[in-house]
């Protein structure tokens, strides 16, 4: 295709497409409190920057590469995420206990491992495991091989293993792999 820039109509047609399942992904990395933000934040991006698509990807693709990178931001930003995490905790305490402290577990688990990894590690993973895309469209859409993706994926579940693995062995002074489910 001709490199030329996204017309306001097409950003707009962009929001009306796939602006809820953006909203959707930034409530799950984020929670509901800062969707609003960042779809905002994703959409002035993407009017700021229009004229720079290069039609090397689908417009959709550029959109989610926008929040998704606008999320990860937020993640690391430590005093959000403390503040976040502590609202979340507060909210949680009415619900069940159980499922309370499962979902404030994995909430902080997330963010642990986001925030313990290098970027390039965290976009493989979100792609991955949070958007569901399979290895070949991440790496269509970070122009890396596909090999390069899955070796981040390796070293993105080590990394997540080591963290959460200590955890998992109840009664031994050493994690175990069988223990962990």
């Amino acid at each position: 295709m001709l490199a030329r820039p996204l017309e306001r109509g097409e950003i707009e047609e962009l929001y009306g497409q796939y602006g809820r399942r953006a909203q959707r992904l930034v409530r799950r990395l984020l929670g509901d409190t800062e969707a609003q933000d960042v779809m905002h934040d994703a959409f002035v991006r993407a009017m700021a920057s229009q004229a720079t698509f290069r039609w090397q990807s689908r417009p959709s693709t550029w959109l989610y590469r926008i929040v998704t990178n606008l999320c990860l931001n937020r993640i690391r930003d430590v005093d959000r995420r403390r503040a976040r995490l502590a609202q979340f905790a507060e909210a949680q305490k009415l619900r069940s206990g159980v499922d309370a402290a499962l979902a404030i577990e994995s909430r902080v688990t997330l963010v642990g491992l986001f925030a313990g990894v290098s970027e390039d590690l965290a976009r493989v993973a979100t792609h991955y495991f949070v958007d569901g895309m399979d290895q070949a469209e991440i790496a269509s859409l970070l122009r890396v091989p596909r090999r390069t993706v899955g070796h981040r994926l390796d070293r993105f579940r080590k990394f997540a293993f080591d963290l959460v693995a200590p955890r998992c062995a109840v009664g031994t002074s050493e994690p175990k792999r069988a223990r962990c489910a």
